[in-house]
């Protein structure tokens, strides 16, 4: 898509910057960007994903992932993500929209991290120029007022929240309004029900990842080696 929107010129040169830093098998490879007349008319080129989004992939009728492919998209975000917050970069946006797939070459990885432009260099990050993120993916301790400093593990609640999006094939809160969602949010009392057939490995570590407490929520090092373990146990 070009762009036409001076606040948005600046956040797709801040995309751009981070996407050129950035080289990783589980990241959207960046190749360049394209103009087509004026300045504020741009576009990034990233390496193409033969299915899309996650999102797009779970929204068909038809399709259904099965467990091994479950297992095998987390994994391979986990990685991407633990690539990124080495870097210091948190990613303030993760949803099925920015996990881009690929279900058809075998070669290929499955899953990779896209969609940089929310991303933040950490360096003590903090939250300016308003709410940043997707509310049904969004960290409760985004949407608090009183705490305008966050950390890397605002990723890891979202990433949680996919993990849901991965198992169920729904979107988080489809039957609540936005309102709805955003004060269940807030006052801590929301999150999307674990269906009673979840694998007992997979439910611990969505709980884990959407705690409060952040201490409670492991890093992407950690996330990668328990997906790592369960599919170990798969024989994936």
């Amino acid at each position: 898509n070009f762009l036409f929107d001076f606040n948005q010129v600046a956040d797709f040169w801040r995309e751009a910057y981070i996407l050129g830093q950035l080289h990783h098998p589980n990241i959207v490879a960046f190749y360049g960007v394209v103009t087509d007349g004026p300045l504020t008319s741009l576009a990034t080129v990233v390496e193409y994903m033969v299915n899309g989004s996650l999102k797009q992939v779970l929204r068909r009728k038809d399709r259904t992932i099965d467990r091994r492919r479950r297992l095998i998209i987390a994994m391979d975000a986990a990685f991407g993500m633990e690539y990124l917050h080495e870097k210091n970069i948190v990613h303030f946006d993760l949803k099925s929209h920015n996990f881009l797939v690929n279900m058809r070459d075998p070669h290929q990885p499955m899953c990779k991290i896209g969609d940089l432009g929310l991303s933040k260099i950490k360096q003590k990050t903090l939250i300016s120029g308003g709410v940043r993120g997707t509310i049904p993916w969004m960290a409760p301790e985004l949407l608090n007022t009183k705490n305008n400093m966050v950390t890397e593990k605002v990723d890891v609640y979202s990433f949680g929240i996919v993990m849901w999006e991965l198992l169920t094939g729904e979107e988080p809160y489809a039957d609540l309004h936005s309102e709805e969602v955003l004060a269940g949010i807030i006052k801590v009392t929301l999150r999307p029900k674990i269906p009673s057939w979840c694998d007992p490995a997979w439910r611990s570590l969505m709980e884990r990842f959407w705690s409060t407490d952040l201490d409670s929520r492991p890093v992407f090092s950690e996330i990668a080696k328990e997906l790592h373990t369960m599919s170990a146990a798969m024989k994936i």
